[in-house]
């Protein structure tokens, strides 16, 4: 789980970083009993996410719509759409193992903007994929054989490309099938790149005093829109997002860093350690202190 600050691009996307950036192709697994309050922090990027549930549920977050996914489910986010996830249950130890590409790992041309351009277009930001569907055997057994191959495989660039097209045959069938029913966008775009300007610049100030005019100045939003917009996306009042944001980046290095409590305090923005550790005792139920000795 990231611990600093999120890295993004000049249009303000997190920056997804490929282990080669000459085949954009990001696998991952999420364990979400290992994650500060069981959660997937909101985010977005260019690249098209695929994600299978291995085990426990989710309650997974696409724009402003909550997909609930149970084990087995695949999921599908499209191309710059915010996103986040929950574990439905503190009790279950959700698993989900994914994968994420940007239609560039294909080459510009007609084929191009045909089958992905189209897609990015497209009225929805994402959709779950049960068992109910035609195309899951296939969808679902794709995500498993490509975060199944070895990198070091001779081949590998080769076999993932044959996987992913098989893959995104199978999803345009799907789409095809449900004929656009799915996770319709209901607001204007305009309306999620206001959340993402104010989430940026939380996560580019997060350790400095930010007020709720710092938000507005940014998005150039009144008060009130600020305050609709992130609970829309967020589920959460613009101060109690900061300092969620505040406590995770603290967490990681309370766990990773030898830094005192109060220095972390410090820069993790909280304008005193007394005050930083009743926030972290309140979110986590342990002192900071007993937090880094379990990580121990």
């Amino acid at each position: 789980m990231q611990t600093g600050p999120v890295k993004t691009d000049e249009h303000l996307r997190e920056i997804i970083d490929y282990k080669d950036a000459s085949f954009p192709l990001d696998v991952w697994e999420d364990v979400y009993g290992t994650f500060m309050d069981y959660t997937l922090n909101c985010h977005w990027h260019d690249a098209f996410e695929f994600g299978i549930l291995l085990d426990g549920n989710l309650d997974f977050y696409t724009g402003e719509t909550c997909l609930k996914l149970t084990k087995g489910d695949c999921i599908f986010v499209n191309s710059n759409i915010l996103h986040m996830a929950k574990q439905t249950d503190p009790r279950e130890n959700a698993v989900m193992i994914g994968i994420a590409f940007p239609a560039t790992l294909f080459p510009i041309g007609n084929a191009f903007q045909k089958y992905f351009q189209s897609v990015i277009q497209m009225p929805f930001d994402g959709f779950r994929i049960g068992t109910d569907s035609s195309h899951y055997l296939k969808i679902s057994q794709a995500i498993k054989d490509i975060c199944g191959l070895q990198e070091t495989d001779y081949g590998y660039e080769l076999q993932c490309f044959g996987l992913i097209s098989q893959l995104w045959i199978h999803t345009l069938g799907y789409i095809a099938e449900k004929n656009h029913s799915f996770v319709i966008k209901g607001t204007p775009h305009h309306h999620s790149d206001t959340v993402k300007k104010m989430i940026s610049y939380i996560q580019e100030h997060f350790s400095d005093n930010i007020t709720i005019r710092d938000l507005t100045e940014h998005a150039h939003v009144s008060r009130s829109e600020c305050f609709r917009a992130f609970h829309r996306y967020t589920g959460k009042k613009p101060m109690e997002y900061i300092n969620e944001y505040r406590l995770l980046q603290a967490a990681g290095l309370l766990r990773d860093t030898s830094l005192s409590v109060s220095e972390i305090g410090n820069s993790c923005g909280f304008g005193s350690s007394s005050y930083f550790g009743k926030l972290f005792k309140e979110k986590y139920r342990v002192t900071p202190l007993e937090y880094r000795k379990s990580c121990g």
